[in-house]
């Protein structure tokens, strides 16, 4: 028989069966004796070639993983695709800050192309270190099938998808206000920008209404936006300015600007002073005001976010400069009121840091609306279900007020717009339409600029109706490339990874991988992300395949820290998962820490927190202990409170069962024979546990098929832990002790089928581990030499005994009424003990008769005197502990000191009298009771329960003690 090493070393065994995954292509789908099983696909969501692992990774690689081996094991031809993004502003970013530090160049010293080239070769060094770190986790992807969004295939797949939404009339150019990265200088998706919390001055200031001594006072944080005021709006029925609407404002830089007062029910009338200023080119709400009232847009930044020349004398400084230069001046004109600090959201980049600007500029959109009712259609109709089903409710109100889709970036690294401008058409469409209006496209042309900066111009200038006269979209660059202009702009990074789930496998090639693996069974991702890439995904699904590309839509919550804060680097918090796995001093973690964009005034408190939370760092969970800690943490619906003590708590699970396996292996010599249980004379106990181990089966596979990771992780853990090791396991020892062969044979088959079956059971949580110890096990018809590739168990119902558990729970609970009765009268743990055990049937009598020797063993006792209640006849100083069928009587004479137990009792009283009175006042608070979480308040009521319960076991026995 094979054994373990004494201790469960995780590197060791983590190297060893990744080696042999990735050798034995054990996860490669559609190999030939696969095709018979159905398919099961999850599609991977593609990291950013730039990342590094966070507890984002750690959480998606831990499901999508217990989901793939789960239905690998269960028969299926399981593809779980992993890939890459190419993360076009992170990337550009880190390779231009690369470029300028080692070189002291820009992209624009080398030009596009070679810059492309430095970008790709940085990705071919460093892409793949994710990749690698996902691989540490554990994740049996299928490697063979690795893709990257802009690899040729991925590539092929979105100038094709971006052409048949072009000739369907889906994609425009239009002027419109985005959001602008003054840093990168490009155009941002929502989830680029991030909104943070600032101390802001709100300044007011008076606008003097043309011909009269009156004014009307705004306010704004945003001071530089005034000089690009064309109104001010005012609630219409609001009797202050009732009679000023439709009156005139004086510009105090600008006097023959046309500023009206306007009224519009977006104002509230209790806000401020009532009136607010309005800027349509550099606001989001004043856009659509402007909309609504024909007002014009005049922009007065440049892309640096510096004043341009519609500025006036503040023309070239940056905005925030041009804030205080503004300011000044308005206190000399007379016009400042007042400043107050108050606390704003402010708008960022996710990637520079800088605060962003809405801006006016014309970009390329996808009409998204119909796009939109496909997918809702898809959900009401349940082709596609979101779980947990409360999300229902935020999707429905996304999609159903969709606003349309600003596909184009400026930047370099990224798909590039496959519109081609025919260069003489262009310059024809600049004769005509330019010559007139006297526009600066025509006189470049004039000048003999070159095609670039005609092209550029007249994209600025010219109605999009005229410029897609001569724009021509292309999967492939024209053949007479030389007669056309790509367009410079690239598409957003989202626009590929919206395809992942069909570009991935071929499209728009008619493919057998396309034809099998789509649609995908579930999409596993994070809640943070449903409107950003989800809900893309499921549009062009369904515009380009005709049908939904996922079954289940499974959300997983934010991962947060032990107190419930959003993991941040920014917040020092961050916990990095490989420091988990692999285990991190204090001091390396303090040092770790401090590289990260923690302010200054925060990091000494951030250190702080550290020491106390980590007073040792962070010891080696392994990948196994991260992973099911993960699983057990991650309720449906609820946020992951990731605790690294709890962490090394689930590490010690694992050790349990190592060193479980290990007791069972050692009593396993050449004279046992190992036999099928189901052909077996089973004692009590055996029938006990097997029936315990195939309603775990049953509830695992029934937690996992539905997406309740916790459940199934804390049903194996509960197994294992309280039925297999704290019960049988010493059940086991009593039979191994046993002179009968018969016996020996029996318990041992039971000991390597509970093995068998609960590391199957394991195995998607903790990979590791459980293949490290079923290599070990009895190999006898075994149907693959990788647990990988096993079969997961099926509960066998003929062997769950509802009386045989009922039978020995009693004997589990006298065992435990012995230890609390040593605990609470402070008996030695090795001290035999005379108990008496009082019953109120003969039943309960027969079946304490028929496991007398079991429970001395458990209970450590020398002798039982068992009888009925009616007939006991109790000693004169004793401690008892009842429960509904049987009351333990424990003779104290000789055993303790009264004076001193009564007096622990006491002491023990006093304390549980505190703790209650706390409580109990938290309970009874009302404005507690509303405010606090239902876990919370459950945790309470459950913890004042246990008190209760104990404080009436020390009053008995202080009673007894005085009789």
């Amino acid at each position: 028989m094979n054994t373990l090493e004494k201790n469960f070393d995780r590197a060791v065994i983590e190297e060893k069966w990744s080696k042999k995954y990735l050798e034995t292509n054990a996860f490669v789908a559609g190999k030939k004796d696969d095709l018979h099983k159905p398919p099961y696909v999850i599609m991977m969501p593609p990291p950013n070639v730039t990342g590094a692992l966070h507890n984002g990774h750690a959480l998606f690689v831990t499901l999508q993983d217990i989901l793939a081996r789960f239905w690998r094991m269960k028969g299926y031809d399981v593809l779980w695709l992993p890939g890459t993004d190419h993360a076009g502003i992170s990337t550009q970013t880190v390779v231009e800050r690369e470029l300028l530090k080692k070189e002291g160049k820009t992209k624009h010293d080398l030009g596009r192309s070679e810059f492309l080239k430095r970008v790709f070769a940085w990705k071919d060094k460093h892409g793949d270190r994710i990749i690698e770190q996902l691989k540490l986790l554990g994740a049996s992807a299928d490697w063979s099938r690795l893709r990257f969004t802009m690899d040729e295939q991925c590539s092929h797949a979105v100038s094709s998808a971006f052409v048949k939404l072009w000739n369907d009339g889906l994609i425009y150019r239009q002027e419109r206000l985005i959001s602008w990265d003054p840093s990168n200088k490009t155009a941002l998706s929502d989830e680029e920008v991030e909104h943070v919390e600032r101390d802001s001055e709100l300044i007011y200031f008076a606008y003097k209404i043309k011909n009269s001594h009156k004014e009307i006072i705004v306010a704004t944080t945003r001071l530089e936006t005034m000089l690009g005021d064309v109104a001010v709006c005012v609630n219409p029925t609001d009797e202050r300015y009732k009679s000023l609407v439709g009156q005139e404002l004086v510009h105090p830089f600008f006097p023959a600007r046309t500023i009206k007062i306007i009224a519009d029910d977006y104002v509230e009338k209790e806000f401020g002073s009532g009136a607010v200023k309005i800027t349509p080119a550099h606001d989001p709400n004043d856009f659509l005001i402007g909309q609504r009232h024909s007002l014009p847009n005049i922009c007065i930044l440049d892309f640096d976010a510096c004043i341009n020349n519609l500025g006036g004398e503040f023309k070239g400084l940056d905005r925030f400069e041009a804030r205080k230069k503004i300011k000044e001046k308005l206190e000399v004109l007379g016009l400042f009121r007042k400043l107050e600090i108050i606390k704003n959201s402010v708008s960022i980049s996710q990637r520079s840091l800088v605060e962003i600007e809405p801006m006016l500029s014309k970009q390329y959109f996808v009409d998204a609306k119909l796009l939109a009712k496909m997918a809702l259609k898809a959900v009401n109709e349940q082709e596609t279900n979101i779980i947990p089903a409360h999300f229902k409710k935020t999707w429905d109100h996304f999609l159903e007020n969709i606003q349309d889709w600003c596909i184009s970036r400026q930047l370099w690294w990224g798909h590039r717009i496959p519109v081609y401008y025919h260069i003489a058409s262009m310059k024809e469409a600049v004769i005509k339409h330019g010559a007139q209006k006297d526009l600066s496209c025509y006189k470049a042309l004039q000048q003999k600029k070159s095609d670039e900066e005609v092209l550029r111009l007249a994209l600025d200038e010219l109605d999009d109706k005229i410029i897609r006269t001569f724009s021509h979209a292309k999967v492939a660059p024209p053949t007479d490339m030389n007669n056309y202009l790509q367009e410079e702009d690239v598409l957003d990074t989202w626009f590929s990874s919206g395809l992942w789930p069909f570009s991935t496998l071929g499209w728009p090639n008619k493919t057998d991988d396309l034809h099998r693996y789509y649609p995908s069974a579930v999409l596993e991702t994070g809640s943070d992300i449903l409107f950003f890439w989800v809900a893309r995904m499921m549009m062009f699904g369904i515009y380009f395949m005709g049908k939904a590309p996922f079954r289940d839509i499974f959300l997983h919550s934010m991962v947060r820290d032990a107190h419930g804060r959003k993991m941040s680097k920014s917040l020092g918090n961050a916990i990095d998962p490989q420091d988990v796995i692999e285990g991190i001093t204090l001091d390396e973690l303090l040092d770790k820490t401090k590289t990260y964009p923690v302010p200054p005034s925060h990091l000494p408190k951030v250190l702080q927190g550290l020491k106390k939370d980590f007073p040792d760092g962070i010891p080696s969970a392994g990948a196994d202990g991260l992973r099911f800690s993960l699983a057990v943490f991650c309720g449906q619906g609820q946020d992951v409170k990731f605790s690294v003590p709890r962490v090394v708590g689930y590490r010690a699970f694992l050790n349990k069962v190592w060193n479980a396996t290990r007791f069972a292996l050692m009593n396993i010599d050449e004279s046992i024979s190992i036999m099928p249980v189901e052909n077996l004379s089973l004692s009590l106990a055996d029938t006990y546990i097997l029936s315990k181990l195939n309603i775990a089966i049953t509830n695992v596979d029934k937690a996992i098929t539905e997406y309740d990771f916790s459940k199934g992780a804390q049903t194996i853990y509960e197994f294992f832990w309280n039925e297999y090791c704290d019960n049988y396991i010493e059940c086991a020892k009593v039979a191994f002790k046993s002179d009968n062969q018969d016996v020996k044979n029996i318990t041992a088959s039971v000991l390597m089928h509970l093995l068998d079956m609960s590391m199957r059971l394991l195995h998607p949580f903790c990979p590791f581990i459980s293949e490290e110890i079923w290599a070990v096990l009895p190999k006898d018809k075994r149907e693959s030499e990788l647990l990988a590739l096993a079969h997961f168990p099926v509960a066998n119902k003929a062997l769950i005994n509802e009386e045989a558990c009922s039978s020995m729970e009693l004997i589990f609970t006298v065992s435990n009424m012995v230890r609390n009765l040593r605990q609470t009268s402070e008996l030695p743990a090795n001290l035999a003990l005379n108990i008496m055990l009082l019953v109120d049937s003969n039943k309960t009598k027969d079946i304490i008769c028929e496991q007398e020797d079991l429970i001395k063993h458990l209970a450590k006792a020398s002798s039982i005197d068992l009888n009925l209640k009616t007939k006991a006849v109790l000693p004169k100083l004793y401690a008892i502990n009842s429960s509904d069928l049987v009351d333990v009587v424990v003779s104290l004479e000789g055993l303790i000191d009264v004076e001193k137990e009564q007096e622990r009792i006491s002491t023990a009283l006093n304390k549980i009298a505190k703790e209650k009175a706390n409580l109990e006042q938290k309970l009874n608070n009302e404005d507690f009771v509303k405010k606090a979480p239902k876990n919370i308040l459950d945790e309470y009521k459950n913890n004042l329960d246990k008190l209760v319960e104990k404080e009436a076991q020390l009053i008995k026995a202080k009673g007894l003690l005085v009789q």
